[in-house]
């Protein structure tokens, strides 16, 4: 079976990450897939080509100009039908818009995709138009995928047939090499800074793009908190975005400038993950980020907010501590819990390693995939 993935990357994030687990998954099962990578015309190759080539994955660089662009979609339905592929799978609203406007006997191919989270920005945004344009064209795809049941609520997926959505959880492999964390005192290619500042001492750590929903501001906030009440601890963010100005302005007025860093993005930024004393993810909205399936493989305790899926893959006090979202408080005392009772660390880590290993492997999301794709081929 022949498998044309379409997605529009800004990094190698969870979305990105994902789609390279699966294709190489896809490929030990004997499927074809391709990787159809969306850019700008001045764009010469994004991280997520570099990666998929130097893995031997099959890519295809489409440049195009921002922005609605019908004379792309028609390169991509040119693509799958010159390349015979059985079935598009679309990673994103850029995949979901440009193809799911078009009528289905034009299209031909099946379309499926997966919706890996939505970023809801605030005010006047053009992503915002996208995000409403990407809810009306789910309603013509052939499938839905999301990677959680949470997400099935969102306001977004309310016209998509309910006999053609899907729930996927995504999944990693410990045997790859995106995934493994590395010992401690293995540092190739890391940033010196950044390994230099956790060594100081009591680390936390996050990874992701510094936009809203990831609400960094508060994750900033608890660990001020938990500083102005005698922790000697730090905080690591790796990532970039928008959102930069806004946290730097609020880390510099909270007066932590050597207790925060926020060095940028780092490729392959779960290698840091053996560095963290505490992995957490503060935000406001998710699906199923990698990252957390990262940090369960590395062996790390996690801290992490209600939302999206992370209750179905976190259980507070078992395999990690939940907090509700948008509330620095209760994380800080989440955060104070763990930096106290080290057994805590040990036995909460250890359950969650042991479950993303049972029930969070790449190998099962392939295979759930598959059953997928033998539906509509």
């Amino acid at each position: 079976m022949r498998v044309l993935h379409v997605i529009d990357s800004g990094g190698l994030y969870g979305a990105e990450i994902m789609l390279l687990h699966l294709v190489a998954e896809q490929i030990r099962l004997g499927l074809s897939p391709t990787i159809c990578s969306i850019g700008e015309p001045h764009l010469q190759e994004k991280p997520l080509e570099s990666e998929a080539i130097g893995r031997g994955f099959s890519v295809n660089k489409l440049r195009m100009r921002p922005g609605l662009n019908p004379f792309a979609a028609f390169q991509i339905l040119k693509l799958a039908h010159q390349g015979a592929f059985d079935l598009i799978h679309s990673h994103g609203y850029k995949g979901n818009v440009l193809l799911g406007f078009i009528p289905e006997a034009i299209r031909r191919t099946p379309l499926i995709c997966t919706v890996h989270g939505y970023t809801s920005p605030r005010g006047l945004h053009k992503q915002r138009l996208y995000e409403w344009l990407d809810g009306k064209a789910l309603a013509h795809l052939d499938r839905v995928v999301v990677v959680s049941a949470a997400m099935l609520a969102h306001p977004r997926l309310q016209q998509v047939d309910r006999g053609k959505a899907r729930v996927i959880p995504n999944g990693i492999s410990p045997d790859n090499p995106l995934a493994r964390a590395l010992p401690a005192d293995v540092t190739p290619n890391l940033d010196p800074q950044a390994v230099a500042f956790c060594q100081q001492g009591f680390t936390i750590g996050a990874i992701g793009r510094l936009s809203e929903e990831k609400a960094f501001d508060h994750l900033i906030e608890a660990v001020h908190l938990l500083i102005t009440g005698g922790a000697d601890l730090r905080l690591l963010i790796l990532g970039e975005g928008g959102k930069r100005p806004e946290l730097e302005a609020l880390v510099a007025r909270l007066g932590l400038a050597h207790k925060v860093l926020m060095p940028g993005y780092r490729r392959a930024a779960h290698n840091y993950l053996p560095f963290f004393d505490i992995f957490t993810l503060s935000s406001r909205t998710e699906g199923l980020p990698i990252t957390i399936l990262e940090a369960m493989f590395a062996g790390i305790p996690i801290v992490a907010t209600k939302v999206g899926g992370i209750p179905d893959v976190i259980e507070d006090l078992v395999s990690g501590l939940l907090v509700p979202a948008a509330e620095p408080q209760q994380l800080a005392n989440a955060f104070r819990k763990l930096y106290s009772d080290e057994a805590l660390r040990k036995r909460l880590a250890l359950k969650a390693a042991s479950i993303a290993c049972q029930e969070y492997t790449s190998a099962i999301m392939a295979e759930r995939y598959l059953a997928l794709y033998r539906e509509l081929v």
